[in-house]
This record gives structure tokens, sequence and C-alpha cells, in this order.
């Protein structure tokens, strides 16, 4: 028979020593704090900095953005470009150079939350987090790359509906146009983020490969639905030229993560051999 816990059954408090101490719980939420504080004015600084220089380079932003835009106008071809009011050109300067600066410090923002968030973590969380971060990026990009891609034929096909009518003109808000290419970069961007979505998951074990290859018609209408969604200007166009990468990607990462499978499989058998030996 063992020796009961000190203070266990016996109606005796335990001792102060086997309490925690409120004082160093209360100095660690502090410091969480602190730290939380400290972070977040890094990163208000940061961004206006980079507001500071997106800013200064917000003309040659413009003209790379506008430029389909810009061209048709150019050469008298139905379009012009209007303000709405005498304050317009400042506000799209000033918004644009602050879109222009929080890309810009993005890097040095994902940073700051990492730095916060990764003492939290687990080692093996830690490394699937490193292992996919680089990979969204480029994704990210390769989206915004299509977009970029897509989007003067689009313009171009567009417009040309507006030489079916006589006379008639487009007077375009360059504001309204720039944030459009604006969200559509963010949503190819966005869209692209399915593959690591996908293998996250699969990492994860909330899904598998079966249920991936299984449910695929179900997945493409999925896919159809959030290009719908994605695309701010909602026509067929622009969500046929995200539909179609996207059940691309997907796919992909199916075999992507039928890969990892195999993989991990083969590890698994051969360390049970190891052990049996």
């Amino acid at each position: 028979m063992t020796d009961a816990e000190p203070g266990a059954g016996s109606g005796q408090a335990p001792s102060e020593e086997a309490l925690p101490d409120p004082e160093e719980k209360r100095g660690t939420i502090v410091e969480h704090l602190d730290e939380l504080r400290t972070r977040i004015i890094n990163s208000l600084i940061a961004v206006a900095l980079g507001w500071v220089i997106g800013y200064a380079v917000e003309p040659f932003v413009y003209e790379a953005l506008a430029a389909p835009l810009l061209e048709y106008a150019k050469h008298g071809k139905g379009v012009e470009i209007v303000f709405s009011n005498f304050a317009a050109p400042f506000f799209l300067r000033f918004q644009l150079g602050l879109v222009m600066g929080l890309v810009l410090v993005a890097p040095f923002l994902a940073l700051q939350v990492w730095g916060f968030v990764a003492p939290g973590l687990t080692r093996g969380e830690r490394r699937i987090v490193r292992t996919i971060a680089p990979i969204s990026v480029v994704l990210f990009f390769l989206g915004v790359a299509l977009a970029w891609y897509v989007l003067p034929a689009a313009f171009k096909f567009f417009l040309r509906f507006l030489e079916d009518f006589a006379d008639a003109k487009l007077y375009q808000d360059p504001k309204a146009y720039v944030f459009f290419v604006v969200k559509m970069f963010i949503a190819f961007g966005a869209g692209f983020q399915l593959p690591v979505l996908l293998v996250g998951l699969a990492r994860l074990g909330v899904i598998t490969e079966e249920i991936v290859w299984r449910y695929w018609r179900h997945a493409l209408v999925g896919i159809a639905f959030a290009s719908m969604i994605l695309t701010p200007s909602g026509d067929a166009f622009s969500m046929m030229v995200l539909f179609i990468p996207l059940s691309l990607l997907y796919f992909g990462s199916g075999g992507v993560i039928r890969l990892l499978s195999v993989r991990d499989r083969r590890r698994a058998a051969r360390a049970a051999l190891t052990a049996q030996q």
C-alpha cells in the first residue's frame, strides 16, 4: 500500500509550494502583451515607411497597371479617362501608394507575425509552416502573373464591343479601373493557394488522397463557385480564366498528396523492418 499524496484525502490543504504562482503567470502574460505591442508598433512604422516609398513610385505603378486603358485613350479609340471630382487624383495616388507600401513591407509584417506565433507551435508545426510558406508565396505571385497576362486581353476583348455602337465613348474613372486590377491580382493570388490548403490539410490528417479523388466532381463545383465569388467583375470570361488553372491545381495537388502518402508508407515500412531486426 502506497503512502497517500500530501493533503490528498486527509482534508489538508496543499502546501503553498504546490500551487502555481499567480505572479509568475501574470508576468508571463505581461511579457507577451509587451512583445505584441512592440511588434505592432514596429509593423505600423514599417507600413508608414512603405507608404512613403509607395507614394514615390505610384506614378510608375499606375502607368503599368493602367497600360491597356492608357493605350486605348492615347489612340482615341472611344476611351477617355475622367475623374469624378477634384480630390479624386490625390486619393488615387494616396490609396495606391498605401497598397504598394503594404506590398513592399509584407515580408517584414509576416516575420513579425511569425516571431510572435512561432514560440507557441510545436516543432512539427513550425516545420510545416516553414515548408509551406515559401510555396505559398510562389503560388501567389504565379496567380498575380496569370492575372497580369490575362487582363490586357480581357480589357481589349470587352472594348471591342464598344465599336458596335456608333459614336459611343467610355468615360472611365481611373481609380475604379486600377483597383479593379488590384482586386483581380488578389483574387488570382488567393485562388492559387488551393494546393497549399489541400496539401496542408492532408499533412494534418484532415483529408486523404482517397477523399481528394473521390469527391473531385464536388470540388470542381466548389471551385466554380469560388471563381465566381473571387473575380470582382463577375463576368464569365474572368471566371473561366480562374476556374481552369484552379481545376488543374486541384488535380495536381491530388498527385502531390499521393506521392507524399507513398513516401510516408515507405518510411513507416522501413522503420517497422528496422525495429524487427
